[in-house]
């Protein structure tokens, strides 16, 4: 069973559990961490060493990260290379959890962080040059194509 660690600085990573769920519904499988300015960096791995650790025999986390070089990412880094037991990604956005999320049970964890990876950089568009090159503008009727 694939379960999804969503750790972020601040309170983001819980802010994305609560737009996951009020797109895709409640979900078992995702928790979250937040490094916030009262965590040391020793405190924040602990935290995170407790939640990978406290997995079930039957789970495999995938750990969604912010930013990459960041402290969250970089705490997680030094977890994974101590634990080698979980995937790591970081770059997360919405279209990626929610693509990782509901391709459900069926789908192989690699095959899962593959998607997920495809939809965070498909997500990324620049409007402007879409509209211009499908010779639209802001004030015609217009209909955005994949």
């Amino acid at each position: 069973m694939k379960h999804f660690l969503i750790a972020t600085h601040g309170e983001l990573s819980q802010a994305f559990i609560e737009t996951v769920e009020l797109i895709a519904g409640k979900q078992t499988n995702v928790s979250y961490f937040g490094m916030t300015k009262l965590k040391s960096g020793d405190m924040a791995k602990k935290e995170l060493k407790e939640i990978l650790g406290g997995k079930k025999e039957d789970e495999h986390f995938i750990v969604l990260t912010d930013v990459f070089g960041g402290s969250v990412t970089n705490i997680c880094t030094e977890l994974l290379l101590e634990m080698d037991d979980f995937d790591l990604i970081t770059g997360l956005n919405l279209p990626m959890i929610l693509t990782m999320i509901l391709t459900g049970e069926e789908t192989s964890v690699t095959d899962t962080i593959s998607e997920g990876v495809s939809a965070a950089q498909n997500g990324i568009i620049h409007i402007n040059n879409l509209l211009k090159s499908q010779k639209g503008s802001m004030c015609d009727d217009f209909i955005i194509k994949d």
